[in-house]
């Protein structure tokens, strides 16, 4: 999956006094801010927010939450404010949240209460304060534009405290605990929106539907470790800590999203060297040991051994 981070979102940022330029820099990520858009992997987008996270100020991320500033070049949340109410809005951002970031909105909703929690689509990829806190005053920020009222949420949770900036904002006590959810009353959420435009709607919604469609699903996380793999091997630095490094996160975090889509680190090398070698055997010139080096095994002779383990037969007996 990209990520596409538009002009307006770069120029925005100028705007609050912080540099994509530095962030990309010290976030690892290949400067292409020359183009209109600026297009990022899942990973890197989530190495964007971190850095982001580690030079905004609560100032700062008021601006960034504030519905007015970012509605025009986020299309979802301007078509959210379109809705005919706050419910409406948020189940509708959820759909359409994917054209804006890889994060996921969960619901649950009760007789007198309705309550969203955000996660990233790798699971165990804990959210920056700056990722979470956002995407909690934006549904604030949506809320109250969309009614003209000052609404204020039952509870908000998470593992990040407020300043005072952002406390004087919320009017509610924020909590800190390990997960975040934030809590509205449905009769909050009920009354209409001063901005709801079904003409509006009717325009946008095809077009949204079709970005979702040509995005399509986000990437497994194991897809993100094989594609790595697969010129990492080759080049002999695949170690557990080479690969995590390359992907900007933690050992820890790489064996967690692996094991949450039932695979290790282990497996996924047997299986990627086992089909670069069912490439290279369908070339006659390479020799065994040549092709033992390129899988990573210094010894043809324990090569010769993982070969038969994976395919039952011999080198000789495959080609």
């Amino acid at each position: 999956m990209k990520i596409a981070v538009a002009q307006q979102f770069q120029n925005f940022l100028t705007t609050i006094g912080i540099s994509l330029t530095d962030i990309l820099q010290k976030a690892q990520i290949p400067n292409r801010i020359q183009h209109e858009e600026l297009k990022l992997t899942t990973l890197e987008y989530y190495r964007l927010l971190q850095g982001i996270d580690a030079v905004i100020s609560d100032d700062q991320l008021l601006s960034f939450s504030d519905i007015d500033n970012i509605n025009m070049f986020m299309p979802p949340f301007f078509a959210a404010l379109c809705s005919h109410d706050g419910l409406t809005a948020i189940q509708r951002l959820a759909k359409y949240k994917q054209l804006v970031g890889p994060l996921r909105l969960e619901f649950t909703k009760s007789q007198q209460t309705f309550s969203i929690h955000f996660a990233y689509v790798y699971p165990n990829l804990e959210l920056p304060r700056f990722a979470l806190l956002n995407e909690q005053l934006l549904l604030i920020s949506l809320v109250r534009k969309g009614t003209g009222q000052t609404i204020k949420p039952l509870l908000m949770t998470g593992p990040y405290p407020l300043g005072v900036t952002l406390q004087d904002y919320v009017g509610t006590a924020a909590q800190l605990t390990t997960d975040n959810q934030i809590v509205f009353q449905l009769t909050d959420l009920a009354q209409p929106f001063l901005t709801g435009n079904n003409t509006m709607l009717t325009y946008l919604e095809p077009q949204m539907q079709q970005r979702i469609t040509a995005v399509g699903q986000a990437v497994s996380f194991t897809s993100v470790v094989q594609s790595r793999l697969y010129t990492a091997i080759p080049a002999g630095a695949f170690t557990l800590e080479d690969i995590a490094s390359g992907l900007g996160v933690s050992v820890r975090t790489l064996q967690r999203n692996l094991s949450a889509e039932n695979t290790t680190f282990n497996q996924q090398i047997k299986y990627i060297q086992k089909t670069l070698a069912l490439g290279y055997l369908k070339d006659p010139k390479l020799t065994v040991a040549e092709i033992a080096y390129l899988v990573g095994y210094a010894d043809p002779s324990s090569f010769s051994r993982a070969f038969k383990g994976w395919t039952g037969q011999t080198i000789s007996q495959y080609r």
